[in-house]
């Protein structure tokens, strides 16, 4: 009688612990399937303002179900780290690309390409100063001042030295971007290169009043520098 009692408990015991698994298996399999049918979207932590650029301390994930998030929100915070919002954005918003610019491939405004600190000033170059047009916006080049030097009952003289080194190209004539290479074949193709009077260069205001200068005195022209060997 007690063996029969002591099975009959097993049994039961053995009944409850297939139920209890079972129900542990079909709510972490609900568990599991909830958690599928989320999506993590980037978004910001806090608000950010029109022109701010973008660290990843102003950005959060948060979850969401697949179906309310819009196929173009940001799922990185690399896809727009080091950019610059082109808009006022909420706490918690979706975010989407178009609304960012990279400063170095703008292409409307020189006004967003300028860093902070520095300014915005065009020289104008003949085909001979800007090296035979073939400077583009973001290579980097020094500037070189030649002036007359007039000395009374001598020979005139000419001085020549590095006015301004590694200096950033904005924009020349009105184009802000660099050619791609479908812009060169077609150029070749058609055999029609457009040049461009002036440069715009990005300058430390005390440099501005600097180049300004010497341009009145004399005379001033560009040298480009290597991409590949920049120093």
């Amino acid at each position: 009688m007690k063996s029969r009692n002591i099975l009959i408990l097993a049994l039961m015991m053995a009944v409850i612990t297939t139920v209890l698994f079972s129900k542990y298996l079909k709510e972490l399999d609900t568990k599991y399937k909830k958690n599928e049918n989320k999506i993590s979207i980037v978004v910001p932590k806090v608000k950010i303002n029109r022109y701010q650029k973008i660290t990843k301390e102003l950005l959060e994930f948060i979850e969401l179900e697949t179906e309310s998030v819009h196929p173009e929100s940001i799922r990185t915070m690399e896809e727009i780290e080091g950019k610059y919002a082109l808009t006022d954005m909420k706490k918690g918003e979706a975010l989407f690309s178009e609304r960012f610019i990279d400063q170095y491939k703008e292409e409307k405004f020189v006004t967003r390409k300028i860093r902070e600190g520095y300014r915005a000033v065009s020289i104008e170059v003949n085909i001979v100063e800007s090296v035979t047009n073939l400077i583009e916006p973001e290579d980097n080049v020094d500037v070189i001042f030649s002036e007359e030097i007039e000395q009374h009952g001598l020979e005139k003289t000419v001085n020549t030295e590095i006015l301004l080194e590694d200096i950033r190209v904005l924009a020349v004539g009105k184009r802000l971007k660099e050619k791609e290479d479908k812009d060169i074949k077609e150029k070749d193709d058609n055999n029609d290169e457009v040049e461009y009077i002036s440069v715009t260069l990005e300058l430390k205001p005390q440099d501005i009043v600097k180049l300004i200068n010497a341009d009145e005195r004399g005379n001033i022209k560009l040298t480009l520098r290597s991409k590949i060997f920049p120093k």
